[in-house]
């Protein structure tokens, strides 16, 4: 799914520059809406847009099928995405896209913005079965244009090969930073995968990231830690 498709779905709201309610633990549906912010410690959260598609079609996850966990680790605040994202042959659900995004924007006198982590957690993948997960990043300005802001990427995927689980990219401090996630699990011609989460978190340079073990206490099941691969990138 391309990104300009997901810009169509994309809810628009006025940066946050205040500070906003706390973060609930709900469904992304909770989440969307204009002008809709929230608030971990000095960040606030907007701009949030959803969209998803499957093959065949009628399968794809609603906003009310992704669950969203606020992580409030001092100096290391994010979300935790859980649903239930699969394809298999199997079952006949043979693609399932997802596609996350929103904006976080520090509050005045809060502390910059250092490194972006993200990350899956609960996943598996048999055969063909493939998980990738692409995450375009703005630094300094909001996706979908990024216009005046600096532009990244980073990747995590899941094989019966193993794979990249995790990355983070560290850069100079800044106040805002706009990211939109795909979420992308494929069948192939003969193969099953899932993953049950994904996360961000946006560390100031103090904070760190826990490893997806430490993430249990957010239901998220037996978690793969065989092949294990951490990547890090600076901008």
């Amino acid at each position: 799914m391309k990104r300009v498709a997901f810009a169509l779905f994309v809810v628009l709201a006025t940066t946050a520059t205040g500070f906003a309610g706390l973060c609930p633990t709900a469904t992304l549906d909770n989440y969307l809406g204009s002008g809709f912010s929230c608030g971990i410690d000095d960040k606030a959260f907007s701009a949030w847009g959803y969209s998803s598609s499957s093959n065949p079609g009628g399968f794809a996850i609603p906003a009310s099928g992704v669950s969203v966990t606020p992580i409030t680790t001092p100096g290391n605040p994010g979300f935790l995405f859980n649903a239930p994202w699969q394809a298999s042959n199997n079952s006949g659900i043979l693609m399932q896209d997802s596609l996350i995004g929103y904006t976080v924007n520090v509050n005045q006198g809060g502390a910059l913005i250092t490194d972006l982590t993200l990350a899956m957690v609960g996943y598996g993948a048999f055969g063909t079965g493939e998980v990738t997960i692409d995450e375009t990043y703005c630094l300094g300005a909001m996706l979908p244009t990024c216009s005046g802001g600096t532009e990244g990427t980073l990747r995590v995927y899941w094989t019966s090969s193993g794979g990249v689980t995790s990355e983070t990219v560290n850069f100079a401090g800044v106040s805002e930073v706009s990211v939109e996630k795909d979420i992308l699990l494929t069948a192939g011609t003969n193969g099953q995968v899932s993953v049950s989460g994904v996360y961000n978190q946006f560390s100031e340079g103090g904070g760190t990231t826990p490893e997806p073990s430490t993430l249990s206490m957010f239901g998220l099941g037996i978690i793969a830690a065989a092949g294990f691969v951490r990547r890090k990138m600076n901008v």
